[in-house]
C-alpha cells in the first residue's frame, strides 16, 4: 500500500501542528498533558534544524524527532501518533535519527550512542526492529502536592537557594561526586555544568543546596510548568558520608513545599528502577507514587 508520506525540518510556523501531537500522544499514552506550549517553544529554538525532522501524512503532522548532543551521548525523542499506522511512523524518521547521528560522528573521533525512551509495547517493537536495544527500566514517580507534612533533621543542616556567583564550583564538584557511580556516568567540566544556566527553564530559585556547617552534602534542581501545574524534579543527590541520615527525605518535603508555593499541584521525578542507593524506597516513604514506566533503548553509531 503506498502512503503518502512527506518529511521536512520543524520550523515555528509548525507550532499549532506539534502542540497537537505533543496533546494527543501524551493524553494516549500518560492520560495528561505534560509538555506545555512553552517547552515546545524552546525545543524549536534550542535544537539545529538538521536534527529537527516532522512526519506528515496526508498533510497532518504525525511524527517528529529531535537529536541532542551530549558528549558521546545522543539523547534523543521519537514519537509518532499512536494508531495503527505508528511502526511505519517510526521507521521513516528512525532513518532521520541515523543521519543526524552519522554527521555527529563525522566531527569525533568518539562512537555516539542513540538513545531513545519508549512507553508503549508498539515503540518498544518499532525500536527493537530498527536496531535499538533496551538497556534500563525507569520509574516516573509523582507526589500529589496537598496536606504536606513537615519533615525534621538536625539544626546544624540548612537548605537555601542557589547562588551562581558563589555556589556553581563547589555545586559542580558534589554533582560529580554524587553521580560519579550511577549508570552510564560521564564526567562533565565546569564550563558544561555552567551551560545548564543558560536554559530557559533555568531558575536558581528552585535550585536548593543543602548544607552541614561549611559543607555542601547534598541538592535539588527543579522546573515548573505553568501550564499543566507540574513540577519537575530533574536531580537530587546527597554525598555518600551524609546518606541514610534522612536527608534525602528532608531534601524532597522541603522541595514539595516550595513547589507549592509556585502554584504547583504535583511533584514529579524520573528515577532508574535499578538505582543501587534505593532511591525509589526513599521517594516511596517521601509518598510518591508509581505513575508509570518507561524503558531507555540505545543505538551504538
Amino acid at each position: 500500500m503506498k502512503h503518502s508520506f512527506s518529511k521536512r525540518i520543524i520550523s515555528m510556523e509548525d507550532h499549532a501542528s506539534l502542540i497537537n501531537l505533543f496533546n494527543s500522544y501524551e493524553t494516549e499514552v500518560y492520560g495528561e498533558v505534560q509538555t506545555s506550549e512553552a517547552d515546545i517553544q524552546e525545543m524549536i529554538e534550542s535544537i539545529p534544524e538538521a536534527d529537527r525532522r516532522g512526519l506528515w501524512h496526508d498533510g497532518n503532522l504525525v511524527a517528529i524527532s529531535i537529536l541532542t548532543e551530549k558528549d558521546h551521548r545522543l539523547p534523543s525523542l521519537l514519537i509518532a501518533l499512536p494508531n495503527d499506522h505508528m511502526d511505519l511512523y517510526i521507521g521513516e524518521l528512525a532513518e532521520e535519527l541515523f543521519i543526524s547521528a552519522r554527521r555527529k560522528k563525522e566531527t569525533s573521533s568518539d562512537s555516539k550512542t542513540i538513545i531513545l525512551s519508549a512507553n508503549l509495547e508498539e515503540e518498544k517493537k518499532a525500536f527493537e526492529k530498527y536496531g535499538f536495544i533496551p538497556t534500563r527500566y525507569w520509574f516516573q514517580m509523582k507526589k500529589e502536592l496537598k496536606d504536606l507534612s513537615i519533615a525534621s533533621v538536625s539544626s546544624s543542616y540548612c537548605i537555601s537557594s542557589f547562588n551562581p556567583d558563589t555556589d556553581a564550583e563547589s555545586l559542580h564538584q558534589v554533582f560529580e561526586e554524587v553521580f560519579s557511580d550511577h549508570f552510564d556516568y560521564h564526567p562533565s567540566s565546569l564550563d558544561e555544568f555552567k551551560k545548564r544556566f543558560l536554559r530557559p527553564s533555568f531558575d536558581p530559585d528552585l535550585w536548593f543546596v543543602l548544607r552541614e556547617g561549611n559543607d555542601l552534602v547534598g541538592f535539588v534542581f527543579c522546573t515548573v510548568n505553568n501550564e499543566t501545574n507540574l513540577g519537575e524534579i530533574t536531580h537530587l543527590g546527597i554525598r555518600k558520608k551524609w546518606r541514610r541520615k534522612g536527608l534525602a527525605h528532608y531534601l524532597l518535603y522541603y522541595t514539595f513545599s516550595k513547589l507549592k508555593d509556585e502554584g504547583m499541584t504535583t511533584a514529579a521525578l524520573s528515577v532508574d528502577s535499578d538505582s543501587y542507593t534505593d532511591a525509589t524506597i526513599v521517594y516511596q516513604k517521601a509518598g510518591m507514587y508509581v505513575s508509570r514506566g518507561f524503558t531507555r533503548y540505545d543505538l551504538k553509531v
